[in-house]
């Protein structure tokens, strides 16, 4: 059964469309997914949509979203509660309180002070735009990761000691990616090589124009931090690479989905054309891809989407073959990151964005008309 109901809420949120429907998982289990649309209202204030959810982070108490603003020293707070802008986050971009011209990303504390890294760039700062830590992570580690050759994908902070921090790296030369965990007090670090991620460079495409490099297309490592855990998924295969605090040890958690590949099967050349690279991108979408794991700290269940692009046979602007739609897969695990239940959409149809899980609801951004929006499917 399926039902479609319009209204407004309080003007803070624009219900455009809700929707239930009945799922049966691969191992027989039903549940219900309940699907509507809200709008959140940036009141006196703009919410730069330009990057869409690029970096973002939700606090520790789930009430507000931090989402880094793309190329700007900016993040938008936004109350999850009210759906409304609670305000917009300043920080300098030279000084003793400067984060530069690029922000890789952020992270929060468990204070939820702001955790921020770039190239030069590894501190915590304070919500008014003060830099109350700064960890040195250059001076510590020297070579092994400076220069503009090695980018910090994310950093953690360990959940019980505040001196040790975790850093995963790639080295764009070779597209190694590594793990690096520092200890601030003795200033000392550990390298700590990722052997799995060597599979990605089946897939590693190297995009040439006049007889030089102008880019790659490769997997890469997607990090999420759960208690002492750091867990990698990519978006070519059905797993995740595990890193355990507390064991100090690398493990794989290999996935078995009755609905779709387990693999992408796209065969990618190691060199092409840029001109002619785009037919080997539509073959890699239209096999499965996996988006990264999402974590709801409430329900102590994560999440995994993924999903195949449909093309037609319409040019887009550029050219391309338009995107007509998608198919949707929804993977629920447990803590132990064994699957729950895995079902495919029926309502919604299309590649799915950066999203978070928060409540046993899942918030996938949306634009609307230039206002912040979210389509949220809970899971009953």
């Amino acid at each position: 059964m399926k039902k479609t109901a319009l209204g407004i809420i309080s003007g803070l949120a624009f219900i455009v469309a809700c929707s239930t429907e009945k799922s049966e998982s691969s191992e027989n289990f039903e549940f219900n997914l309940t699907q509507d649309t809200v709008v959140v209202d940036a009141g006196d204030g703009i919410i730069n949509l330009s990057g869409g959810l690029r970096s973002f982070e939700l606090s520790s108490d789930g009430k507000y979203l931090y989402n880094l603003v793309f190329m700007q020293p900016k993040i938008d707070k936004i109350n999850l509660e009210t759906l409304a802008l609670d305000k917009t986050l300043e920080f300098e971009k030279e000084g003793p309180n400067g984060v530069g011209t690029y922000v890789a990303g952020l992270s929060l504390t468990p204070q939820d002070q702001i955790m921020m890294w770039s190239y030069a760039l590894h501190g915590v700062f304070d919500q008014s735009g003060e830099k109350v830590r700064d960890f040195r992570l250059n001076a510590i580690a020297g070579d092994e990761v400076s220069g503009s050759g090695f980018l910090p994908i994310r950093l953690v902070e360990h959940p019980k000691d505040q001196n040790i921090i975790f850093g995963l790296y790639v080295k764009w030369e070779d597209n190694e990616y590594f793990l690096m965990k520092y200890d601030l007090e003795n200033e000392s670090f550990v390298k700590i090589q990722l052997p799995e991620t060597e599979k990605f460079r089946e897939f590693r495409m190297e995009f040439e124009s006049s007889g030089g490099s102008v880019g790659a297309f490769c997997p890469s490592p997607d990090p999420i931090s759960v208690e002492e855990r750091i867990i990698m998924t990519n978006m070519a295969f059905n797993e995740a690479y595990v890193y355990d605090m507390v064991l100090d040890s690398l493990y794989l958690v290999p996935w078995n989905s009755t609905l779709t590949e387990n693999k992408n099967e796209a065969k990618l050349p190691k060199t092409v054309e840029i001109e002619e690279s785009e037919k080997y991108i539509r073959m890699f979408g239209e096999s499965i891809n996996f988006m990264p794991l999402s974590w709801d700290s409430i329900s102590q269940q994560f999440i995994r989407m993924s999903y195949k692009k449909i093309y037609g046979e319409e040019l887009d602007e550029y050219g391309r073959p338009k995107v007509l739609n998608s198919e949707v897969f929804l993977t629920l695990l447990d803590k132990n990151l064994k699957i729950i239940k895995e079902t495919k959409l029926k309502n919604y149809t299309k590649e799915p964005p950066r999203h978070f899980f928060l409540d046993n609801t899942i918030w996938l951004y949306e634009n609307i008309d230039d206002e912040m929006g979210f389509v949220r499917i809970k899971i009953d």
